[in-house]
């Protein structure tokens, strides 16, 4: 939780106390940011809390750049900048008389600004997070995106050569069982790369090898229902005991497959804001990690 100390100087006829008594309040935010893209100028980025009702809030213009901020279309890079100057780039500390609301175009009547503080100077830093780009439970940074270290991801590791990097990819090695399928998550950690399976044990992943269990049968053509799911395929023992035919090296019989997984999938994208500097007296924090707004696409 964020927690931002504020103090208020507040002046009570008090002889005792010429320069004012100072109230230490403390605010908790969640950090979980919600966006409001209705006004076609700018956009509203927000933080709320009750008791007290309180909001944290960012206006940003509205602009290719920034609309890139929020959508799948920004790849991870160095942080970016706005300066805050109170108008175009505003930041604001408010409270309420009640439970705050945005994004609403009938305000609610019964809501009233009680504070409210905005900052006069400042810079904003947003970073752009793509963790794993294609949801396949490897980080893309694992998935050899960039051999050469140029920057340029136009020559990243395409192991079945099917013209979609890996960091790109759901099956990386075509063989129709999805990578995120092709571990058993004995470290329970949902990543493939970490203590990846290796079926044949000849040190290459199966989520990497076209023929997980060395049995002469590609993995693609071990589906006996040819319904291009190789996972719901078993060879009969009476007990329904063994493992799907594609990793049991005594199942040699190949089907004719001519279907291959469509390279859909969701893609979340994460975006933090940071206020450096902020020109606003009453926190005492001059950095404010206001948190991150996340957008996940369907990618197809």
């Amino acid at each position: 939780m964020q927690r931002l100390t504020i103090f208020i100087f507040i002046s009570l006829f008090l002889t005792a106390c010429d320069d004012g008594d100072i109230i230490t309040v403390e605010l908790e935010f969640d950090k979980v940011l919600e966006l409001c893209e209705a006004n076609n100028e700018s956009f509203l980025i927000y933080d709320t809390r009750t008791d007290p009702n309180e909001s944290l809030s960012l206006v940003i213009p509205r602009n290719t750049t920034t609309e890139a901020y929020f959508n799948t279309a920004t790849p991870e890079g160095e942080p970016e900048t706005l300066s805050i100057n109170g108008s175009t780039v505003a930041f604001n500390y408010r409270t309420y008389n009640t439970e705050p609301s945005f994004c609403q175009i009938i305000p609610d009547s019964d809501l009233v600004i009680l504070e409210d503080y905005s900052a006069n100077s400042g810079t904003v830093e947003i970073t752009v997070t793509i963790t794993d780009e294609d949801d396949d439970g490897i980080p893309t940074i694992n998935e050899n995106p960039d051999p050469n270290g140029d920057g340029n991801y136009d020559d990243a590791q395409d192991t079945d050569a099917d013209g979609i990097p890996d960091y790109l990819d759901q099956d990386d090695d075509n063989d129709n069982v999805l990578t995120k399928s092709e571990d058993d998550d004995n470290d329970e950690d949902d990543n493939p790369f970490t203590n990846p399976r290796d079926t044949d044990g000849d040190g290459i992943a199966d989520y990497l090898e076209s023929d997980d269990d060395n049995d002469g049968v590609p993995t693609r053509l071990e589906d006996e229902n040819e319904n291009g799911n190789p996972l719901d395929d078993f060879q009969e023992d009476g007990n329904n005991t063994v493992p799907p035919r594609f990793l049991d090296n005594t199942a040699t019989e190949e089907f004719v497959v001519n279907t291959f997984l469509s390279n859909t999938y969701f893609r979340t994208t994460e975006t933090s804001f940071k206020i450096i500097n902020v020109g606003l007296e009453i926190l005492s924090a001059t950095t404010i990690d206001f948190g991150v707004y996340s957008v996940t696409t369907t990618i197809d």
